[in-house]
C-alpha cells in the first residue's frame, strides 16, 4: 500500500490527550442508548424460545394468545426468510449461518420459534405462558468429539462438521527429527462472554411510514443494512439503519444478533406500528453468542541453540447449534499463530464442530486468544527445557519487519516487537526476577515465598506474547468512507458511518481530520452513525477503526484541503503550491503577512461570489491494501496460595506497538480494559453449560472482575511508525487482551511449577494439578 502522505508539522491535534467528544453527553446523562428510545404506538414485542436441546418443531397453537388483551402480532420465526450470500458469509458458512428457523428444528436451548407484540412487555409475556408448541425431541450432543464420533445424530443435514482445514508447511517428519527437545500439551479454553454493560440486544424498528428504520447498536450499521434489504427484499434506499450510543460490544454486535433485528423489522412490517425487542440480560447470556471453546492438542520442537523447527496443531472447535464466524475465527487463529513465528516445519488441522449448545461467534482477539494460550505456554516450555530465557527465543524466532507470514501473505511493515519485549520486561522487573529465581528443581518443593514469608503463597511472573492483524483478512470486504464538509463559517463536518463501542472512534476520526485541515478539534463535528446520511463503512471489528476508518478520513481531509488551497491561492492571488492551513487560517509559507482565515474564504465562495456559490467537499471510499500487524508482550506477576488453590495477579505489564499513538490516553484505556478483560478469560469467566443449559445467565454467577480484582495494571506505548496507516498508527483494541491468559499461565507455571493447560485457572484446577504433580 501507498504510504500516505503526512508532511504535516509540527503536529497540534494528533498525538494530544484530547477529551472524548462524546464525554459531556456520556457524563451529564444527555447520552441516549436503545433502551431509552420510546416512539409514539410502540409496541413491545418477546420471544419464545425452546426448553430443548434438539427438537423438531411438530405444531405451534397461538388461539389462546391472541386472546390475551394487548396482543397485536405474533410471527413464527419460520416465517424470516432465510437469505444467505451477504458481506461476511462466508461460503463454507452459508448452509448454516445463525438464521432462526432456518427449518422445522430448534438446536440448542433458547433458540427462537416465535415471537410476540403487544400493547406492553406484560402482554406479550402472558401471550407466551399460553402458547402451546408441539415438540418431537431428538437425540442431542453436546461434546464436539462426541459428536464427531456420532453419525446417528445430525445437528445439521450435512453433518456435524462445519469446516475443516489442514495446511502444512516443509516437512514436519524431518522437522521434529532436527528437534533436540520435543514439548506435547493438550490445552483446552472456555466459553466466555461479552458481558457488556448494556445486553446485547436492544432494537427498536418503525416501518409505519413506509420506509423501513431501525435502531441498533450494531457494530456493523451498513452490513445490517444489506441483510434487511435481502430478507424484506427492499431497495436499501428504503431502509435506514440508525446506531445509537452503545453500552460496550467487543465482537457481540459483529453481524445481526440472533433472533434480534430480523424479527424485530418482520413484526413491525407486519403490525404497521414500532415494536421494540430488548433481550434481558438472562437471553444475552443463554442465547446470544460467546467465545469459541478450543481443544488444542499441540507438539512443537525446538534446536538447543533455539530455533524452532517444528509444530503440530490441532484444534477442535465447538461451533455451538448454528455456525457464525466460525470459519473466519479458526482461519484467524490459523493466520496470527502460525504466522508469528518463523517455524520451517508446520502442521494446522482445524475441525469446527456442531453441538447443541448456545452458539460462538465475533469475540475480542476472534480465535488469536485461543491459540495463543496453547502457543506461549508451548514457548516458555521449550525455553525452560533448553535453559534460554523466554524472550530471547521469542526474538530469536519471530517474523518481523519484511517477512511475510505463509497464511494471509502480509508482509510486516513497522515492527516493534523487541521493544515491546525489553520494555515490558522493564516494567515488570523481569531481569531482577530472573536473576533471584530458584533453579527448577527447587521451585517444585518451595515455590518462591512472597516478601513477607506467608506459608503456601508461592509468586511467580511470566509472559506471552503475539501479533494481531489490522482490519478485515482472509480476503474480506473491508470498506471505509469518509465525507467532509468545509462550512461557510469554516467549521468542518465529517461524515462516517464508525461505529463507537466506547472506544473513542469518534473522536480520533475528529483528531486526524482536524489535523490534516489545520482546524482546532472543536471545530469539527462528526455525525451521527445513521446509514441515511453516512457512506458505506464495514464497521467497528478487527482493530480498523483506526486504521481503515482513519486511513478514509485523512484521505477525505485531504482532497477537501486541497481543494481549499486551491480556492485560496485564486482569492490571495499566488501559488496553492506556496500555502498551508495552520489554527484555521490559510498563510503563505513566503509572504507570512499573506494570509486569509478559513470563515472569510469559505464566506466568499459560497455565498460571496454569486457565480461559484460551492462548498468544499471532500471524499474517500475504498479498501486498504495492507493489513499490518500489530505486535504486542503481556508480563503478569502472580501469588499461588498453594493451600486453596487461589491466584492473585499482582500486577499486569501490557506493551503494544501501535505504529502511533493519535490519542495516547485512548490507546491506555484500551489497554487496560483489555489486561482485564484478559485477567478474567484467564481466572475467571466461563459459561457453564448443563444439559445445554446456561446455569451462569448473570452477573450474579459469571464472575466478571469487580474493582478491587483488578491488578496494578501498566499499559506502554511503543510506536514504530506504520507508512500505511494514518500519521503511522494502526490498530489496538483487540490485541490487548489476546496474551493475558497465556503470561498469567507461564507465571502460575514459574510460581509452582505445574502448567496450567485448561482455561479458566481454577482454585480446584490448581489444586488438582499439585496433587497430580506430587504424585509423579
Amino acid at each position: 500500500m501507498t504510504p500516505l502522505e503526512t508532511t504535516i508539522a509540527p503536529l497540534k491535534v494528533v498525538g494530544t490527550r484530547a477529551v472524548r467528544i462524546d464525554a459531556v453527553d456520556k457524563a451529564t446523562g444527555h447520552a441516549r442508548f436503545a433502551p431509552d428510545l420510546n416512539l409514539e404506538g410502540m409496541l413491545h414485542a418477546r420471544i419464545l424460545r425452546s426448553p430443548h436441546p434438539h427438537a423438531r418443531v411438530i405444531s405451534i397453537d397461538a388461539s389462546r394468545a391472541w386472546k390475551v388483551p394487548g396482543v397485536r402480532v405474533i410471527l413464527p420465526a419460520g416465517e424470516v426468510p432465510r437469505v444467505v450470500g451477504t458481506w461476511f458469509n462466508l461460503r463454507s458458512e452459508k448452509e448454516i449461518k445463525k438464521l432462526f428457523m432456518q427449518d422445522d428444528k430448534v438446536r440448542f436451548v433458547g433458540d427462537p420459534v416465535l415471537a410476540v407484540a403487544a400493547e406492553n412487555e406484560e402482554a406479550a409475556a402472558e401471550a407466551l405462558d399460553v402458547i402451546n408448541v408441539e415438540y418431537e425431541v431428538l437425540p442431542h450432543v453436546f461434546d464436539p468429539f462426541e459428536a464427531l464420533a456420532r453419525d446417528d445424530i445430525k445437528i445439521h443435514a450435512r453433518g456435524n462438521v462445519g469446516f475443516h482445514v489442514l495446511k502444512e508447511y516443509g516437512d514436519l517428519e524431518q522437522g521434529f527429527a532436527q528437534a533436540d527437545v520435543v514439548v506435547e500439551h493438550r490445552y483446552v479454553t472456555s466459553k466466555q462472554k461479552h458481558a457488556s454493560l448494556e445486553p446485547c440486544a436492544t432494537c427498536i424498528a418503525d416501518y409505519s411510514s413506509g420506509r423501513l428504520t431501525l435502531w441498533s447498536a450494531s457494530q456493523v450499521p451498513h452490513w445490517v443494512l444489506m441483510y434487511l434489504g435481502l430478507t424484506h427484499n427492499l431497495p436499501v434506499s428504503r431502509i435506514r439503519v440508525i446506531r445509537p450510543y452503545v453500552g460496550g460490544a467487543f465482537g457481540s454486535r459483529a453481524g445481526v444478533v440472533p433472533g434480534s433485528e430480523l424479527m424485530c423489522t418482520f413484526l413491525a412490517r407486519k403490525a404497521g406500528r414500532p415494536v421494540r425487542l430488548a433481550f434481558s440480560r438472562e437471553e444475552d447470556f443463554s442465547t446470544t453468542e460467546s467465545r469459541h471453546p478450543f481443544t488444542i492438542d499441540m507438539r512443537s520442537g525446538v534446536t538447543r541453540d533455539g530455533l524452532l523447527v517444528a509444530a503440530d496443531a490441532h484444534i477442535v472447535m465447538d461451533v455451538g447449534g448454528y455456525g457464525t464466524h466460525f470459519v473466519s475465527v479458526l482461519a484467524d487463529a490459523l493466520g496470527t499463530g502460525v504466522g508469528f513465528y518463523r517455524v520451517p516445519n508446520y502442521r494446522f488441522e482445524g475441525t469446527c464442530v456442531f453441538t447443541n449448545k448456545v452458539l460462538g461467534g465475533a469475540f475480542r482477539g476472534y480465535g488469536n486468544p485461543q491459540f495463543n494460550f496453547a502457543q506461549e505456554q508451548q514457548i516458555d516450555a521449550l525455553a525452560e527445557a533448553i535453559g534460554m530465557d523466554p524472550i530471547e527465543l521469542r526474538i530469536k524466532n519471530y517474523r518481523g519487519a519484511g517477512e511475510v507470514d505463509p497464511v494471509f501473505g502480509v508482509q510486516v511493515g513497522s515492527d516493534g516487537f523487541k521493544e515491546c519485549l525489553w520494555r515490558g520486561a522493564e516494567a515488570i522487573g523481569w531481569k531482577g526476577w530472573r536473576e533471584r529465581k530458584p533453579a527448577p528443581a527447587a521451585l517444585e518443593t518451595a515455590g518462591n515465598a512472597t516478601p513477607s514469608g506467608v506459608s503456601g503463597i508461592k509468586r511467580g511472573i511470566g509472559l506471552a506474547a503475539h501479533q494481531h492483524g489490522t482490519g478485515a483478512r482472509f480476503g474480506l470486504p473491508d470498506p471505509s468512507s469518509a465525507i467532509v464538509m468545509v462550512n461557510v463559517d469554516g467549521s468542518i463536518d465529517l461524515l462516517t458511518a464508525c461505529a463507537d463501542d466506547g472506544q473513542g472512534n469518534r473522536t480520533v476520526l475528529a483528531q486526524i481530520a482536524a489535523e490534516v485541515l489545520g482546524v482546532r478539534l472543536e471545530d469539527v463535528t462528526v455525525s451521527d452513525t445513521d446509514t441515511a446520511v453516512a457512506p458505506l463503512d464495514a464497521g467497528t471489528h478487527g482493530s480498523r477503526q483506526t486504521y481503515c476508518g482513519g486511513v478514509a478520513v485523512m484521505r477525505a481531509a485531504a482532497d477537501a484541503r486541497a481543494k481549499v488551497l486551491d480556492l485560496a491561492a485564486e482569492y490571495l492571488g499566488t501559488s496553492a503550491s506556496r500555502l498551508t492551513i495552520t489554527d484555521g487560517a490559510v498563510r503563505d509559507a513566503e509572504a507570512p503577512d499573506t494570509s486569509v482565515d478559513l470563515p472569510t474564504l469559505m464566506r466568499h465562495f459560497q455565498v460571496g461570489d454569486f457565480s461559484r456559490c460551492h462548498q468544499v467537499i471532500g471524499s474517500e471510499s475504498g479498501v486498504t491494501e495492507a493489513q499490518p500487524p500489530v505486535f504486542g508482550a503481556t508480563f503478569a506477576e502472580v501469588e499461588v496460595d498453594t493451600e486453596t488453590g487461589q491466584v492473585k495477579v499482582v500486577k499486569m505489564v501490557g506493551a503494544f506497538d501501535i505504529g502511533a499513538a493519535i490519542n495516547p490516553a485512548h490507546c491506555e484505556g484500551q489497554i487496560t480494559g483489555g489486561l482485564t478483560m484478559g485477567v478474567g478469560y484467564a481466572l475467571t469467566e466461563g459459561l457453564i453449560i448443563e444439559e445445554g443449559r446456561v446455569v451462569n445467565p448473570g452477573f450474579r454467577d459469571y464472575k466478571v472482575l469487580r474493582a478491587d480484582d483488578v491488578p496494578e495494571l501498566i499499559p506502554v506505548l511503543v510506536e514504530s511508525h506504520e507508512p500505511t496507516g494514518p500519521f503511522g498508527a494502526k490498530g489496538l483494541g483487540e490485541a490487548t487482551m489476546i496474551s493475558s491468559a497465556a503470561a498469567i499461565a507461564n507465571a502460575v507455571h514459574d510460581a509452582i511449577g505445574v502448567r496450567m493447560c485448561e482455561l479458566c485457572i481454577t482454585p480446584e484446577r490448581i489444586l488438582t494439578a499439585l496433587q497430580e504433580s506430587q504424585q509423579r
